[in-house]
């Protein structure tokens, strides 16, 4: 289980990386994006507060004059007096003055007034000059703050026109239907107008309202809102004004941008893994038609060097053997044969010469060819030995050498994928599996150039192993009492598995077997790879020696490790 989590791991981790790079890269995009537009929205709404501030103090300035203007001149020229002495006000220019103009005497008494509730301070004409006009200070009457203009009649005495500017005046000045909210001041820190009407005539002191009587102008974010302060110097006297929004109104966009914006990350979510996905598989793809296209070609290559090379260089070996067995038989056959008995022929004829026991010179020549014939004799057997050797060898050779040209050339582009599967059908069919489980987790491969014929004994044989293995162990564990579950009616609850894991790797193709069969006995390990050493019953496949020479000769590699259960058998092949 450990196992197939770790492999499992390995497969998906590129994927889990590349999704996990690309998913960061994209939610920090999306962040700075974020910070870039709430930047820029408050750099936006700072902007407009300002103009906000500007333009209306210009407004306050240009409507304080025309106030001015106007009420002068309807003092001056807009006023006539009747034949029973009533003043009357010329409509044309009451018409450009607000609705809130009237006519007094000196005592305070209404004289014309296009309204009956103007309210008029009992002490303000007191301060009116009767060659000049006059601007009054704010006065508060339940909390509605109020503003007198007073200019002199210059036809009749002790009379005044009066224009009372209040809340509703200045609102009107400033306009409706803003964006943004805007408050007015006088030098009190009194609201003289706003469009929030709770605050009118109420002091309002803070770090803001101090700064802008001081004469400051600037915008600051504090309190949860945005205030752009500034001042008017206007005909009536210094006002003073801010436009301010609240931070839900700065951040209302930016806020749903960045909920969308997050929101958009679900969906990334799952694109992201199946572009990876898809580029991985891409990337497979491709790199499995170059590979395959160039296991084509080196396939060509291979054959065509056998067939202008390996070819001829077996022909010339074995004419060269077949000369060195032709000068063998001529030193075996040769005329040097006759000298065989040569010896003995000349001491027979002189054994039978009479006179010869008495000749003593002649009885020593007898014996010294007898010796020399044997000697000769004991020789050329000698010689026949080795030349029998030596034939020996290099008919060996020329075997090997055969052999391995065949291999070679016998060599095809395989599927190993689709030959393990096809071993393993046989296998179910003609090797006894009823009691093993055998899982294949197949990764997308390309082709290799290998012996198909045997590449499949060695699947085989590595089967036959581990299901030998596998026996002996669970038959080792029943007879000293295993633990092993058993099933209501008694059978034993098989679980021993085989698990085989075909893997791309950069410089080739691994296939790693692993089995529950208690592993190899390290003291050993260099004895399972001996010619002659072997103690699995290799029915159909090749041992652990004939396996790994066949991968050396291919440039493979064979290698064995223990695992917690078992033995785990890796076979890797160049590509």
């Amino acid at each position: 289980m450990v196992n197939k989590l770790i492999n499992l791991l390995k497969s998906v981790l590129p994927v889990v990386l590349i999704v996990f790079a690309l998913t960061t890269l994209y939610i920090g995009t999306v962040q700075y994006m974020n910070y870039k537009y709430r930047e820029q929205s408050i750099q936006s709404h700072k902007k407009e507060l300002e103009q906000a501030v500007s333009i209306i103090s210009h407004r306050l300035d240009s409507q304080y004059k025309m106030w001015q203007q106007s009420l002068t001149y309807l003092a001056k020229a807009g006023i006539t007096e009747t034949s029973d002495g009533v003043l009357r006000a010329d409509p044309e220019i009451a018409t450009l003055l607000p609705d809130t103009w009237t006519i007094l005497n000196k005592e305070g008494k209404m004289i014309a007034s296009n309204q009956n509730d103007v309210a008029v301070p009992a002490n303000l004409l007191s301060t009116a000059n009767d060659r000049t006009y006059t601007w009054s200070d704010f006065y508060v009457d339940d909390y509605v703050p109020k503003q007198y203009f007073i200019s002199p009649i210059s036809r009749t005495k002790d009379t005044y026109a009066l224009l009372q500017i209040g809340p509703a005046q200045l609102s009107e000045t400033i306009g409706s239907d803003l964006p943004y909210h805007v408050s007015l001041y006088n030098f009190e820190y009194k609201v003289v107008a706003s469009d929030s009407q709770g605050e009118v005539g109420h002091p309002v002191i803070n770090e803001i309202t101090k700064k802008m009587l001081d004469g400051d102008t600037g915008t600051e974010l504090s309190d949860g809102r945005m205030t752009a302060y500034g001042f008017s110097d206007t005909k009536g006297g210094a006002l003073y004004v801010t436009a301010w929004l609240d931070e839900s109104d700065i951040f209302r966009e930016p806020n749903r941008f960045k909920m969308w914006s997050m929101l958009s990350i679900v969906p990334v979510m799952f694109v992201f893994p199946m572009l990876a996905i898809w580029y991985r598989k891409m990337v497979i793809v491709r790199e499995t038609h170059h590979q395959r296209s160039r296991d084509v070609h080196h396939q060509a290559s291979l054959l065509k060097r056998q067939g202008e090379l390996h070819v001829p260089f077996l022909q010339e070996i074995n004419e060269g053997i077949e000369s060195m067995s032709d000068r063998l038989k001529v030193l075996t056959d040769g005329e040097d044969l006759k000298l065989l008995g040569f010896y003995r022929d000349i001491a027979n004829e002189w054994a039978q010469e009479e006179g010869l026991l008495t000749n003593s010179e002649r009885t020593e020549k007898k014996v010294f060819f007898d010796d020399l014939n044997e000697t000769f004799i004991q020789n050329r057997l000698n010689q026949n030995m080795e030349i029998d050797e030596i034939q020996h060898q290099l008919r060996m050779m020329s075997k090997k050498v055969t052999s391995h040209l065949q291999t070679g050339m016998n060599n095809e582009l395989v599927d190993i994928n689709q030959l393990i599967q096809e071993t393993m059908a046989w296998a179910r069919v003609h090797m006894d599996l009823s009691d093993i489980e055998v899982y294949f987790v197949a990764e997308h491969i390309p082709g290799v150039l290998l012996h198909p014929s045997m590449f499949r004994k060695i699947i085989v044989g590595l089967l036959e192993n581990a299901v030998e293995a596998m026996r002996k162990q669970n038959k080792s564990q029943r007879s000293v009492g295993s633990s092993r579950k058993k099933s209501r009616s008694g059978e034993q609850l098989s679980n021993m598995k085989i698990q085989i894991h075909t893997r791309l790797e950069p410089q080739g193709i691994s296939i790693e077997m692993e089995d529950e069969g208690g592993g190899l006995d390290d003291k050993k390990r260099y004895q399972y790879f001996q010619e002659n050493y072997s103690q699995s019953r290799q029915e159909y496949g090749l041992s652990l020696f004939r396996m790994d020479q066949y991968l050396k000769s291919i440039h493979g590699k064979l290698k064995l490790r223990n695992t917690d259960v078992g033995l785990k058998v890796t076979v890797r092949v160049p590509r």
